[in-house]
């Protein structure tokens, strides 16, 4: 089985330090590296791009200093 790749590529994501993480050239991100990418500029404390629609995902409080999970402002996808 492989991976499964997005179509655009140089796709951006907030990366861990609130920078911004670009695909390889001439490949897109595999949704592992879209979702990690979120989960990266949440932790950081950073809003991050919404893996379906491209829109806002912010994180959810939690009990620990850790996001548990994110929802997107535009779209309403959802991850935890």
């Amino acid at each position: 089985m492989s991976a499964a790749t997005l179509t655009t590529p140089m796709e951006r994501l907030p990366g861990q330090d609130g920078g911004r993480a670009v695909a390889a050239r001439g490949r897109g991100l595999t949704l592992d590296e879209r979702i990690v990418g979120v989960w990266e500029g949440l932790h950081g404390g950073h809003p991050a791009a919404c893996p379906v629609c491209g829109g806002t995902m912010t994180s959810s409080p939690a009990a620990g200093s850790r996001p548990e999970a994110a929802r997107c402002s535009s779209c309403h996808a959802q991850l935890s």
